[in-house]
């Protein structure tokens, strides 16, 4: 399996809806400057290529507070050995601004036997701490997703039970159900993984996603 280009994945994610935090792909450090300027800092350098699969274990996700900062990272990036990237390099960086919120896991993943299956889950130490997701099979509608967020462990927390500050489940389930949707839709996807979604009261955004043939 391998990422389906940045473009591509942008492309489909705008198809069907799903949002996407401020963000821009780039090739070259004046670029980089550019739309992180636009963005405003402080923002995050994430590498992006088709076999780089977990981008954090080989230092290829940075935040930084400054122009100076984001040329040398940036320059740094370009660097990373093709050996660690799969064997073909990076394709390019994205630059992207930072979210705040609560963290949220949605996957799909094509089973053999039961087709796309979506996973939902609370994202940081809920998910590898505890083990807190639920699944089902497609289709999942708006409905069936909210279902999903009220079976978690978490959903206290996602709530804002101790510290009033809410996830927008709506817009949660909008995304959830529109995965869905392009699973159903397009057989040649074996895998979706937004990892992290970050959501406070006002709205959800998808910070990190990879596409898989």
């Amino acid at each position: 399996m391998e990422l389906i280009d940045f473009k591509s994945s942008e492309k489909l994610l705008k198809k069907y809806k799903i949002p996407l935090s401020k963000e821009g792909f780039v090739l070259d450090v004046k670029e980089a400057v550019r739309v992180a300027k636009k963005i405003k800092y402080p923002v995050f350098l994430k590498i992006y290529g088709k076999n780089i699969l977990h981008r954090i274990d080989i230092g290829g996700i940075k935040k930084v507070e400054n122009a100076k900062e984001l040329e040398k990272e940036f320059l740094r990036m370009r660097k990373i050995p093709a050996r660690l990237t799969g064997g073909k390099g990076i394709d390019g960086i994205v630059v992207q601004g930072n979210a705040e919120g609560k963290e949220v896991i949605v996957g799909m993943r094509r089973d053999p036997q039961f087709g796309p299956t979506i996973m939902v889950g609370a994202g940081g130490i809920f998910t590898e701490a505890i083990n807190d997701f639920v699944l089902r099979v497609c289709p999942i509608n708006e409905a069936d997703a909210m279902k999903m967020l009220q079976e978690l462990k978490s959903l206290p927390y996602l709530e804002g039970k101790r510290d009033n500050k809410s996830i927008n489940f709506k817009e949660v389930t909008k995304i959830v159900a529109n995965v869905s949707k392009m699973a159903m839709e397009n057989e040649e996807i074996s895998e979706i993984t937004f990892n992290p979604i970050i959501s406070n009261s006002k709205k959800a955004v998808v910070v990190d996603f990879k596409i898989q043939k």
